[in-house]
């Protein structure tokens, strides 16, 4: 299926020319199949989540219940991986043609968000930050990210490293920043990421010894033992 989807720059610029113009009206009348089931069960938990009166759509904790749901939907269900994560074609497809009225909810009319931004395109966002942090399951996810904010989605996805994307390393960072986000170290997350991003030009965190958790460990202990 992801193969068949071709959408260029040019076509998503014309589409969200035509939400620009109406944006009220921007709900797809016909999605294609399969993504028409995508589309029905995404919209089906954004409903779910706004049933509780205190949850908004214009928050962290929307960003972060959509982004579980679409990366176990897309995973589980449609072959997804990082190879089809990486395509923006793919992530223009879903924002303008099956999720046009949900991105417009979340961010109104912002064409970073639904296709020009290449690490601002919502949908894109959301799955690599809960690919980047995934501690196994669902529920571990959820309890390692809530207390986070849609800042630390922008921090992760903006360091990639000159290698771009290590998982591994990026799953243990946020396990641990997870234990020391209460400390008193201001813009934790923030100084944590700079810091790697240096060490990774002299330093592979596999070949520390005691591996990728010894690395990250070291890295929070610089700035812990400074508090």
């Amino acid at each position: 299926m992801w193969e068949n989807v071709v959408y260029t720059k040019a076509q998503a610029k014309y589409k969200f020319q035509e939400i620009e113009a109406e944006p009220e009206n921007c709900a797809p009348r016909q999605v294609k199949p399969p993504f028409d089931q995508l589309r029905e069960y995404i919209i089906n938990e954004k409903k779910s989540f706004l049933m509780n009166d205190k949850m908004k759509i214009n928050s962290y904790a929307f960003d972060l219940h959509m982004g579980l749901v679409l990366y176990s939907l897309l995973n589980d269900s449609y072959r997804f991986n990082e190879r089809l994560a990486a395509q923006d074609e793919i992530w223009r497809y879903l924002s303008l043609e099956v999720f046009p009225d949900l991105v417009y909810e979340r961010f109104g009319i912002n064409d970073q968000r639904f296709y020009k931004g290449t690490r601002r395109i919502w949908l894109k966002s959301i799955w690599w930050y809960i690919h980047l942090s995934w501690q196994g399951t669902e529920e571990e996810t959820l309890n390692t990210l809530r207390d986070n904010s849609s800042d630390h989605i922008l921090q992760l996805l903006d360091r990639s490293g000159s290698g771009g994307y290590r998982a591994e390393l990026t799953r243990e960072l946020m396990r641990q920043y997870k234990l020391y986000s209460s400390s008193k170290v201001p813009e934790l997350f923030r100084r944590i990421l700079k810091l790697n991003t240096a060490r990774l030009n002299m330093i592979e965190p596999s070949l520390v010894e005691g591996g990728i958790k010894t690395y990250v460990d070291d890295l929070f202990k610089y700035f812990m033992n400074d508090a």
